[in-house]
């Protein structure tokens, strides 16, 4: 018995130590400077009737009328447009952020500058400004646009990511700004991102390539969205995570450091 009981601690003392040492766990802060700015493009058609189709760099395109009422996105956002005048318009998007997103066009309808005005559920904030240029002929704000710059503040508390150990080799990844979770295995089967309110949108299903190396795909109401590429540096210190839009040639890159 004392012998079983031996091999019993000396077992549980093991799994901890592969637990703790995964170089994912623990909780990683966002660094705005470290993480490089995407180039995006933006389409923006006229459909007639005060109808907009809204185009961005995930490829998602959202039917609107510039009338301030709410409708749900196909990603299942909840979001209002509206003109301001003949230069200006906003947009309200709630989703697990809310962003308030203000359009200027130019004089000459040669250049487009989106401020976007994020409020997390922990009071985070961010306010990204992002300067595009007219790369079709159009007038207004029709037509199709490529950022040029890309401004990025930050506010309130610092963004963070937590992940956690999830089963016998599993991960939860929960973000603390936008108060959802993800539970997963990596058995390439897709798991539900669960929002605050038991929302399941969007999915992902993972595969553990190494200790150091997770890779993704990414759902949104059962359609493909982005493929992910999370990496750990081999010192432990900084996590990069690397989504690329299937739709588009969109490249996002965030870089976490270790708390």
């Amino acid at each position: 018995m004392k012998l079983y009981s031996l091999l019993l601690a000396a077992l549980c003392a093991t799994s901890g130590l592969a637990v703790a040492s995964d170089p994912f766990l623990g909780t990683w802060v966002y660094n705005v400077n470290k993480s490089p700015k995407p180039t995006i493009t933006y389409q923006i058609e006229d459909l007639g009737e005060n109808q907009y189709a809204l185009t961005g760099s995930s490829g998602e395109t959202t039917r609107i009328k510039a009338d301030g009422i709410s409708i749900k996105s196909p990603s299942g956002a909840t979001v209002s447009f509206r003109k301001l005048d003949d230069h200006t318009w906003q947009m309200d998007r709630v989703e697990s952020r809310s962003m308030k997103r203000t359009y200027t066009v130019s004089p000459d309808d040669r250049s487009l500058t989106l401020v976007d005005v994020f409020t997390s559920a922990d009071g985070a904030g961010e306010k990204t400004t992002t300067m595009y240029a007219r790369t079709s002929p159009g007038r207004s704000i029709f037509g199709q646009w490529k950022s040029v710059s890309m401004d990025v503040e930050l506010s309130g508390p610092a963004e963070k990511f937590i992940i956690e150990p999830f089963g016998k080799d599993g991960l939860s990844f929960i973000s603390e700004s936008g108060r959802h979770h993800m539970d997963m295995k990596f058995d390439g089967r897709q798991y539900f991102d669960v929002a605050a309110d038991g929302t399941k949108v969007d999915s992902s299903s993972g595969e553990r390539i190494d200790d150091h190396l997770i890779h993704m795909e990414s759902q949104t109401k059962g359609s493909p969205v982005t493929t992910d590429e999370y990496k750990v540096s081999d010192d432990g210190k900084t996590l990069t995570i690397v989504s690329k839009a299937v739709k588009t040639s969109a490249v996002f890159t965030s870089i976490w450091d270790k708390q």
